[in-house]
């Protein structure tokens, strides 16, 4: 799968050779937010799965996103939209599988503060209309993020409103769990200023790197932390497809990960201390 990703992405950039990825402006004000596509680029390609027995012998829609906004090339979509319309695209009582190293629901590295909800409010969308279920796997290692858990908490809330009233008629619900790897806590320099600091594993390692989303019909694969930074001040891609191969192996691979004794649940935020005085 891999490989056939990697031959995806140099067929489009010889395709593009004889032209400038960047339009003719590059200022961007990062507030204001971009215009959706509604309707982007797909191409059709056999898709080659090695490991499973049944190979894909029809052409599925696939397709390219790319952060940030400055890099659409006039036609493939943003990735945090090709995100959110992954979490959209569940079927009603589906399930939504997310898995990311880091979450935060704002910038990080912007002198001034940008509040980021596209992603939680698309879970919540999909907990409330579709009564779907999202489960969602944060890595847990050595540079994790302290307000991480306020925004995690904050959106296992969702099932408390969704709970809250007879008139919603809402199923869905949102797990979270933390992923983490033994050893975390003992990464970085073995040796600093001639005097051993007792860590086992360089740094950087004892993490899940993944980040990636799949419904119950399309299977998004990314590059970008699900932080608003990654999406709108630095550049990567996605690959997403529609091809039920790759849909089902990525399934069974959050699954695992899931049901491993490395995954500890989210604590959610005790309804009652909203009312307290």
């Amino acid at each position: 799968m891999f490989l056939s990703i990697t031959y995806i992405r140099l067929t489009l950039s010889n395709s593009f050779l004889n032209r400038s990825p960047l339009p003719s402006y590059v200022k961007v004000n990062h507030v204001a937010g971009y215009p959706l596509l509604a309707d982007p680029y797909m191409f059709h390609m056999q898709i080659d799965t090695p490991g499973y027995k049944n190979l894909s012998q029809k052409n599925q829609s696939s397709y390219l996103s790319f952060a940030p906004p400055e890099l659409l090339f006039g036609k493939f979509q943003t990735d945090e939209q090709a995100w959110v319309d992954t979490i959209r695209s569940v079927g009603l009582g589906g399930t939504v599988r997310i898995n990311t190293m880091d979450w935060l629901g704002q910038s990080q590295y912007m002198k001034q503060a940008v509040y980021w909800s596209a992603l939680s409010s698309a879970i919540s969308e999909v907990i409330f209309s579709k009564h779907a279920k999202v489960n969602i796997l944060v890595a847990y290692w050595a540079h994790f993020i302290n307000n991480t858990d306020q925004y995690l908490k904050s959106l296992l809330y969702s099932n408390i409103l969704c709970a809250s009233s007879k008139y919603n008629h809402c199923n869905g619900k949102v797990e979270i769990k933390y992923y983490k790897v033994p050893g975390y806590n003992m990464t970085g320099a073995a040796v600093l200023n001639g005097t051993s600091t007792g860590n086992a594993y360089p740094g950087y390692t004892r993490v899940n790197h993944g980040k990636y989303a799949v419904s119950s019909v399309r299977a998004h694969i990314g590059t970008s932390n699900l932080i608003w930074d990654y999406f709108y001040t630095t550049s990567g891609v996605s690959f997403g497809t529609y091809d039920p191969v790759i849909v089902s192996q990525l399934q069974g691979i959050f699954d695992a990960d899931w049901n491993s004794p490395y995954a500890i649940p989210v604590e959610p935020i005790d309804g009652s201390q909203f009312y307290a005085s």
